[in-house]
């Protein structure tokens, strides 16, 4: 046998042991998902992607879904679109740094013929790696119930949804574990007691309600830096966006984009980004657009602690205007014979 053949059969013979050890691995952690506490009793604010998705998956077409961070989690009030559009108002916005490819990935088993699904993503998700979420996404994946595995095991890979946050959070028991130990647990691991962050933040629709009729920060003095270069720009979510817009084609809803909630100071400083960001998405969206930038930008004294919370009068007037600018889209739109489906009349 000649060295060249001997080569090749060895490297036949690594290759099928990293695909034998794979397919282990895979086999293993579909065993330890069913029987590894996910902690799904816990109460923060992230372990509300729990009550997400029951709401979503228990609430029938045709539906109003709407998709984002926590612009929407705060500042929409859902009740009120539901009385206003006629159908039911699902609203699984919570919080932008989980990434909107986690966002997507939640509601895409969801959208069904007659849905109309309203993605309203913050600003800073179209640059760098944002929309691919932070340390938080570690948690959300492991809070996600099993016969969820596979949804996101397609949007990211095993390790990110099965290995990864489960190896954190075996670190941060640990972690706990000593400094409880040490008698010192609650100085590096104080108990989650903010009144407005957490798990029962949130109303039968979705929505955070547990801010209504509380003080916020004082409109000067919430952030409103520049957003990131228009150099890191990321062209990936636009193809992200596009599936979403052909999925719901295929499955007969209707689907759109919208402009977040915005402090009107962060908007003067970042209007020419914002500009930049619209020219881009009508060149390359497959999404419709409904509304502009400029129609969701409101004065310091309607929002609540960051530059896309609402308050209580925020979140009405800024309804009222996504209900507005819907019903002006809609009444646009090509006539149905020309779509596969035609619209639930608002």
């Amino acid at each position: 046998m000649t060295n060249e053949r001997r080569w090749k059969n060895a490297g036949a013979k690594v290759l099928l042991l990293k695909t034998g050890v794979l397919a282990l691995a895979i086999l293993l952690s579909g065993f330890v998902i069913g029987r590894y506490d996910v902690r799904a009793s816990d109460d923060n604010y992230i372990a509300a992607v729990l009550e997400k998705d029951r709401l979503i998956r228990n609430t029938p077409a045709p539906k109003v879904i709407l998709v984002g961070g926590s612009n929407l989690a705060f500042g929409v009030d859902s009740r009120m679109m539901q009385d206003s559009l006629g159908m039911p108002v699902v609203n699984m916005g919570l919080y932008a740094k989980l990434g909107l490819r986690y966002m997507l990935a939640q509601v895409r088993p969801y959208i069904e013929r007659g849905d109309l699904v309203v993605i309203v993503p913050e600003y800073d998700q179209f640059y760098g790696t944002f929309a691919d979420g932070d340390n938080t996404l570690n948690t959300a994946l492991l809070y996600a119930p099993p016969d969820r595995i596979g949804d996101f095991v397609r949007a990211y890979s095993v390790v990110d949804v099965v290995l990864r946050p489960r190896v954190e959070n075996a670190r941060r028991s640990f972690m706990q574990a000593a400094a409880s130990a040490a008698g010192v647990k609650e100085k590096y691991f104080p108990r989650d007691t903010n009144p407005v962050y957490n798990r029962r933040s949130f109303n039968s629709y979705g929505d955070v309600v547990t801010h209504l009729g509380k003080p916020g920060k004082a409109p000067d003095s919430i952030y409103a830096g520049p957003l990131p270069p228009h150099a890191r720009f990321n062209e990936r979510i636009i193809d992200d966006l596009n599936a979403i817009a052909e999925l719901a084609r295929e499955r007969g809803a209707t689907a759109a984009f919208m402009f977040p909630s915005y402090l009107d100071r962060a908007y003067a400083i970042n209007s020419g980004a914002i500009d930049q960001l619209l020219r881009e998405l009508r060149t390359a969206m497959k999404l419709p657009i409904a509304g502009t930038p400029a129609d969701f930008v409101y004065p310091g004294s309607e929002f609540f602690d960051t530059r896309y919370h609402l308050n209580e009068r925020g979140r009405v007037v800024r309804t009222s205007k996504m209900i507005t600018v819907l019903r002006e889209w809609l009444e646009r739109r090509p006539s149905s014979s020309s779509r596969s489906t035609p619209p639930r009349k608002l």
